[in-house]
């Protein structure tokens, strides 16, 4: 069963603001270390996420904490966006925690081909409910930023295209063997 919430700030005038989203899949059938692997493995996500331009690590922070550079497609007639995140994880045994939220950096200041974006809370919950199979719960708070018309962030926040997005991630899990670890 697949459960999604949209919650969004009333937007005075009809402007465009930041939108959130969580959503919880039930019974994806990969192992939960296997879909914690894929979405840490940046190499792969260029395989798999159609969407990205680029993405790298600007910096390791610490054992569980880095900072991290994204760009991805927008829909034309959109500008496409980038974010700059401080992204942390943790294992909790079988169960495992991705949070990440925008940041500056000196380097990298936004780019004039693309519109800097801000995560103001973006992550995962995996949690595993036996050995090849999990529940993996998506959180999104972000800000796209731009001249954005209203419908088009509401259009981006509907729960199908999360499901999509989720499914995608299911089907890179099952279409490698041993993605990097970190």
């Amino acid at each position: 069963m697949n459960r999604f919430y949209r919650e969004r700030p009333a937007a005075p005038g009809g402007a465009a603001q930041a939108g959130g989203l969580h959503g919880k899949n039930q019974g994806l059938d990969v192992p939960a270390e296997t879909l914690y692997d894929v979405l840490h493995d940046i190499e792969y996500r260029k395989k798999w996420d159609s969407n990205v331009i680029e993405t790298f690590n600007i910096a390791r922070l610490t054992v569980n904490a880095d900072v991290q550079y994204y760009s991805w497609r927008c829909p034309k007639p959109l500008k496409n966006r980038d974010v700059i995140t401080l992204r942390s994880w943790l294992s909790m045994g079988t169960d495992y925690i991705i949070m990440n939220y925008s940041v500056k950096h000196p380097k990298y200041p936004p780019r004039k081909d693309l519109v800097r974006a801000v995560s103001i809370q973006t992550g995962y919950l995996i949690q595993s409910t036996g050995p090849k199979s999990c529940v993996i719960t998506y959180l999104a708070h972000v800000d796209p930023k731009g001249s954005l018309p209203k419908w088009v962030v509401n259009k981006s926040l509907q729960p199908h295209l999360i499901l999509c997005r989720v499914l995608s991630i299911s089907t890179a899990c099952t279409h490698t063997d041993t993605p990097a670890l970190l």
